[in-house]
């Protein structure tokens, strides 16, 4: 555990007791909440051949850890499976700081790291400034993708969801307000930057070697317009994307130079008494490369009762570009089952049939069948 995260969590748990007293004493209080989730999976078929240290066939699922299950080692509860906690201290109706802690096998062996610490201070009754570090909100279940009880699925698309930084350091401002009558119009923007060195997604993925990652000048925003049944989330974010590979014999090739980068998402759900409807459509831009990247899901599903049914097609695709990189793509259809067992737990099931239409050597096409039990508390 490094020194910052193991001060961070001493501190947490001296805390506790202070707390209990010091709400007695001046409103001072402390809430707290939690997810986990236990995901096994298994490869039923797919392209053999091998990819990076991978046997195939094989799939990763989780782009930002790197989660890969292989046919080889058949059943798996390793690449999926969290623990994450949440803490709030509220110093007052107006200021409060929050932490969330996430453990998963991937991390570097169950290491807890902190996802998100920030303070918040209302503004208003409509207005929150919030600074520290936070997910940054890319897609329409970013504040909540490890939280498995939000969502149909065992997991949101691996298609959609990943990029090599998923966080920002910096601060933003939300807005919430009810407008139209029934209709909410919720809004955020923000500013930061973050730093990831030897970053799992570059160097296991695509480099082998150590590969270094940088996003500054976060700009973003992203506004969603809900009536309980129907939403609608734009959202548009730009930065300077820096990327370097340190080879083994300690030379250093810079791959992205302050490349400015735009990302743009558009979401439209529908969640009615039975029927359910989701859809993400994304698209990745970079300037100087002409690298571009285009992702969407289109997902319908049925309620009965405690069981949710669910069919998603998703996909994602490169574009040539002034590098001469190779055009990578996939397209994969999904059916997941959700049994409701209590309000805090949900019991999943899940087959992916996936289709690689990368025009390089990449994961291949691979069959996987998921369960999983994700609770939140």
């Amino acid at each position: 555990m490094n020194k910052s995260l193991h001060c961070a969590l001493l501190a947490a748990c001296a805390l506790l007791p202070m707390t209990a007293q010091a709400e007695q004493d001046s409103g001072i209080r402390f809430t707290w909440s939690g997810f986990a989730n236990l995901t096994v999976a298994k490869v039923l078929s797919g392209k053999q051949g091998s990819y990076m240290q991978w046997n195939c066939p094989c799939t990763i699922q989780n782009w930002e850890y790197v989660g890969v299950y292989q046919k080889s080692r058949g059943w798996q509860a390793d690449q999926e499976s969290l623990l994450g906690l949440q803490g709030t201290l509220h110093l007052n109706d107006k200021l409060s700081a929050t932490m969330q802690v996430l453990s998963r096998p991937n991390n570097d062996h169950y290491q807890p790291s902190v996802d998100w610490a920030y303070v918040s201070y209302a503004l208003s009754d409509e207005l929150t400034l919030q600074a520290g570090r936070k997910r940054i909100p890319l897609y329409y279940y970013s504040d909540f993708l490890y939280i498995g009880t939000a969502y149909p699925w065992v997991r949101p698309a691996p298609d959609v969801y990943g990029w090599p930084i998923y966080a920002y350091d910096g601060a933003n401002l939300a807005y919430s307000r009810q407008v139209f009558g029934k209709w909410t119009l919720d809004a955020n923007v923000w500013a930061g930057g973050f730093n990831y060195p030897n970053n799992p997604y570059d160097t296991k993925i695509y480099f082998g070697d150590r590969t270094d990652e940088r996003w500054r000048r976060i700009v973003g925003a992203y506004a969603t317009l809900s009536d309980g049944e129907i939403s609608a989330r734009l959202m548009m974010m730009s930065f300077k994307n820096d990327q370097k590979t340190i080879k083994a014999d300690g030379s250093t090739t810079i791959n992205l130079d302050g490349y400015k980068t735009d990302i743009m998402g558009l979401s439209l759900n529908y969640d009615g008494r039975s029927l359910i409807l989701r859809s993400e459509l994304n698209k990745f831009k970079q300037d100087v490369s002409g690298y571009t990247y285009n992702y969407f899901l289109l997902g319908a599903g049925y309620k009965l009762g405690d069981w949710t049914g669910m069919y998603t097609i998703s996909r994602y695709r490169t574009e040539e570009n002034a590098f001469g990189a190779a055009i990578e793509g996939r397209r994969t259809k999904t059916l997941a089952l959700r049994w409701d067992f209590n309000k805090n737990l949900a019991l999943k099931a899940q087959y992916d049939l996936s289709e690689d239409q990368s025009k390089y050597n990449f994961f291949g096409d691979y069959k996987l069948l998921s369960f999983s039990a994700q609770t939140s508390f």
